[in-house]
C-alpha cells in the first residue's frame, strides 16, 4: 500500500465484528445454542448417512441410483450453507446471512421433489449432470420452466400451504436483497434483525432434518430419530411453537410421503 493513502487496519474492522459477536452471543444465548446442536446433528447425520451408503455398496445391496443418488449431496450442501448462515449471523451480517438460508430452503424442496416426483426428478437429476438430450432440455424448458423455485414450489404444495410457502420464500429473498433503505440496517447491530435471522436458522436447521428423516427413513436409526425430534422439540419451544413446515402437500405426491409429521 502506498504510503500515502491511510485507510483502516484490518484488525480494527475485525475487533467492530467481534465486538458485535460478545453482544451477539450474550443476547441471543439460547438460540446460538440450539443451532450449534442442530449443526452438529446434521453432520453427524452427513457422516453415518455416507457410510451407510458405502456399507450398501460394498456388500452389493441396494444403492443410490438416479434421482435418489444426489439428494445425500443437497443435504451436506445445505448442511454448509447453514454453518455459514450461523458463522455470519454471529457478527450481525444478517443480509448475507439470508443468502446462504435462501440456498437451504431451494436445497429442501430440491430434495422433495427428487424423493416425491418422478419426470420432474429425472429432469432435474439429468440437469444437474448436465447430460439432458435436445428434447430433455425443450421439455424442461417449455413444460417445465426450468424447475425454477416458483415451478418446484407449484409440484409440491397447494392451497393455502402454497401461499405460506411462497411468502415465506418471498421473505427470505427480500432479506438477502434488501433495498438500500433496509440494507442500511445491517451496517450496525440490530437486535431484532439478530433474533429474526437465527430463528430462521433454527427452523431450516429442523426442517432440513425433517427432509433427510423422510428420505432416508429405511437408513436412519431409532436413536438417530429420537435425535431428531430433540431437536425439532428444543426449536418449537424456543420459538413459541412456530415452525417452517417444508413437508409437501400437493395431492399428487403426498401419498408417497413415508413420514408426514405436522402434514394436514
Amino acid at each position: 500500500m502506498s504510503q500515502g493513502i491511510k485507510r483502516r487496519d484490518y484488525n480494527d474492522i475485525e475487533s467492530i465484528l467481534n465486538y458485535r459477536k460478545d453482544i451477539i452471543f450474550k443476547e441471543h444465548a439460547a438460540k446460538l445454542d440450539i443451532l450449534q446442536d442442530s449443526i452438529e446433528l446434521l453432520f453427524y447425520l452427513t457422516k453415518v448417512l455416507n457410510a451407510r451408503f458405502l456399507d450398501d455398496v460394498t456388500a452389493k445391496r441396494r444403492s443410490l441410483k438416479g434421482p435418489e443418488s444426489i439428494i445425500p449431496v443437497l443435504f451436506e450442501r445445505n448442511n454448509h450453507y447453514l454453518l455459514a448462515a450461523y458463522k455470519l449471523a454471529c457478527i450481525g451480517l444478517n443480509n448475507p446471512a439470508y443468502l446462504n438460508l435462501r440456498a437451504v430452503f431451494e436445497g429442501i424442496t430440491h430434495m422433495y421433489l427428487l424423493h416425491l416426483t418422478d419426470r420432474e426428478a429425472e429432469l432435474f437429476y439429468r440437469q444437474q449432470l448436465s447430460v439432458l438430450t435436445a428434447d430433455e432440455e425443450k421439455e424442461l424448458k417449455n413444460r417445465h420452466h426450468w424447475l425454477r423455485p416458483s415451478r418446484v414450489r407449484e409440484l409440491l404444495y397447494s392451497d393455502k400451504k402454497k401461499s405460506q410457502i411462497d411468502d415465506f420464500y418471498i421473505l427470505i429473498s427480500n432479506s438477502a436483497h434488501p433495498g438500500i433503505k433496509n440494507a442500511i440496517g445491517d451496517f450496525d447491530y440490530n437486535k431484532e434483525l439478530s433474533s429474526d435471522v437465527l430463528s430462521i436458522s433454527m427452523a431450516l436447521a429442523a426442517a432440513n432434518l425433517l427432509a433427510v428423516n423422510e428420505t432416508h427413513f429405511d437408513r436412519i436409526y431409532e436413536e438417530e430419530s429420537e435425535e431428531i425430534d430433540r431437536i425439532i422439540s428444543r426449536v418449537t419451544e424456543e420459538l413459541d411453537g412456530f415452525m417452517v413446515d417444508i413437508i409437501p402437500n400437493h395431492p399428487q405426491i403426498k401419498e408417497k410421503l413415508n413420514l408426514n409429521p405436522g402434514n394436514p
